[in-house]
């Protein structure tokens, strides 16, 4: 049986850092870009005093990644990592099929470099990444986009061979939460697709596609009535666990986002009682990935001079 109980005393340490929902209301409250900046920085977002917000934010996220690899098992991390190695396959894949330099693309903290990933893909030779199920999805992918121009379809491909490695790793690591999590993650990629494929009226051979066949949902069911446009999607859905989004797909897709990612952080906030799994950190991570991308997403709209209101929609709901 793994142990957590230090990793999980650390975690309750770091909690206590972890901006609120006041915080953020400040943030949002602000009177433009440097204001919110200044908040932002009083709250530990700094790398150095004379950087901006871009350069904060890479420290944070830096600092999440130190402290998630420090404290976490190897099942832990994996599951954490993997979606980044996902991001730079399609990233490079079509990167390279444009004939553009996508290095800026490219995140780090993956299980593969980043830089191994894109050299392989450019040169077509898979082999250095050392990572089998890696190597086949880059090649298939890069196959995909060169037969058939379609970034779409290279996306949709790449997104499910994602969710299909993140599922194996949970089941692999025999942690309940980690599957409870994966299935999740599954079950919301669905609700997201199936709203826009019911959205863009598309037919049942490109729904199938676009859907992955995991998590908990009827994926048949879905697929069927995301054939009939939304108004049955919303029925369907209405009648699931996920009942309340049903709401948010009639608004629209920037709210389906939000509630899925709010759905996400329900399950987080279960996992703030568990001292004894790897709930925690999980709980942790994705606590603090969500406040860094608030806090990107309203420096950002602050510098644009958004409406304050349009940026409050689209913040996430946090942990604390």
């Amino acid at each position: 049986m793994k142990e957590y109980t230090y990793s999980v005393a650390r975690v309750r340490a770091k909690e206590t850092a972890l901006l609120t929902r006041q915080d953020i209301d400040q943030l949002l409250s602000a009177d433009g870009y440097t204001a919110a900046l200044r908040l932002v920085r009083d709250r530990g977002y700094r790398a150095q005093d004379n950087e901006g917000a871009d350069d904060a934010i890479a420290a944070a996220e830096k600092e999440l990644w130190e402290f998630i690899t420090e404290i976490a098992d190897k099942d832990t991390i994996r599951i954490l990592r993997l979606p980044v190695d996902y991001h730079n396959v399609k990233a490079a894949v079509k990167s390279v099929f444009s004939g553009m330099d996508g290095h800026d693309l490219l995140l780090d903290n993956g299980t593969v470099d980043k830089d191994v990933i894109y050299s392989c893909v450019k040169r077509r030779e898979y082999y250095d990444m050392e990572n089998p199920t890696l190597e086949r999805v880059c090649e298939e992918a890069m196959t995909l986009i060169l037969r058939t121009q379609d970034g779409q379809a290279c996306d949709i491909y790449i997104d499910n061979a994602m969710l299909s490695a993140v599922e194996d790793a949970a089941r692999e690591s025999g942690d309940m939460f980690l599957k409870r999590y994966a299935d999740l993650l599954c079950d919301t990629a669905n609700l997201k697709a199936a709203y826009r494929c019911a959205a863009s009226g598309r037919g049942e051979a490109f729904i199938e596609n676009a859907l992955y066949p995991g998590g908990t949902l009827n994926i048949k069911e879905l697929i069927a009535v995301s054939r009939d446009g939304i108004n049955a999607l919303c029925e369907y859905v209405a009648k699931t666990r996920y009942g309340a989004m049903a709401d948010s797909m009639k608004t629209g897709a920037a709210a389906l986002e939000k509630k899925c990612a709010d759905e996400i952080m329900r399950l987080m906030d279960e996992a703030k009682f568990d001292s004894f799994t790897s709930a925690p950190i999980i709980a942790y991570y994705y606590a603090k990935r969500t406040e860094i991308d608030a806090v990107r997403l309203i420096l950002s709209g602050k510098l644009n001079r958004l409406d304050d209101n349009m940026i409050r929609e689209r913040v996430p709901r946090t942990y604390v």
